[in-house]
Formats: C-alpha cells, sequence, structure tokens
C-alpha cells in the first residue's frame, strides 16, 4: 500500500512559487538548482510520500544556504514543517487501515482448508 500526500492546488501553488523563488536567489548554486528544479516538478496535488520527504527535507536545508531572504526562510520552515505533519498523519492513517484489514493466517483455520481440527 503506497501512501500518497494529498495538496490543494492552492498549496501546489504557492510550493512551486516558493521553489521557483529559492531557485532564483543569487546564492543558489547550481547544484542546489537542479534540485530545486526537480522537487518542483514533482509537486502535484497527489505526491508519493518519499517525494514529501525530498521536498520537506530541501525546504528544511534552505533557511541554511546563503541567499533567500528572511521571508523566504521562514516559508521553507514552515513547509518543511507541514509536510512533515502531513506525512505522520498519512503514515498513522496507513498504519490504522492496515491494522484493520483480517491476518490471511485468521481466515484459514483447519475448517476453513477442509482439514479436521
Amino acid at each position: 500500500m503506497m501512501t500518497t500526500i494529498t495538496l490543494s492546488g492552492a498549496q501546489v501553488t504557492q510550493l512551486v512559487e516558493l521553489l521557483t523563488v529559492v531557485a532564483a536567489a543569487a546564492d543558489t548554486s547550481d547544484e542546489d538548482r537542479y534540485q530545486l528544479h526537480y522537487c518542483r516538478s514533482q509537486v502535484h496535488q497527489l505526491m508519493p510520500s518519499i517525494e514529501v520527504l525530498v521536498l520537506a527535507g530541501v525546504l528544511h536545508e534552505v533557511p541554511e544556504r546563503p541567499g533567500p531572504g528572511p521571508a523566504v526562510r521562514n516559508q521553507c520552515r514552515w513547509w518543511s514543517a507541514e509536510l512533515a505533519r502531513l506525512l505522520s498523519v498519512a503514515s498513522a492513517a496507513t498504519v490504522a487501515a492496515i491494522s484493520q484489514q483480517p491476518s490471511p493466517s485468521t481466515d484459514r483455520g483447519p475448517q476453513a482448508l477442509g482439514l479436521a481440527a
């Protein structure tokens, strides 16, 4: 069961704009620009949890880099924390859904297989 994170259209737009601003900062290295461009291309309303984790990590690192101003740094911190929260909620929901599914071993007792108990 693959966990996906659902974002609103407004959230997708905000994240894409934020990544664009960070990539355009004068002190952003070419390597960082490539990573930011990759993350920007992966932002969708339904995102696999691994992509959300990568994006949260990238945004978490931005405040440590030279370039972005305080407002952009704060937005990056906020989005990193928000994405981590969304991952946590989605993971908890997945664990709950899995734990509610009947176990294959409980459905196959001796009588279910036609064997005498």
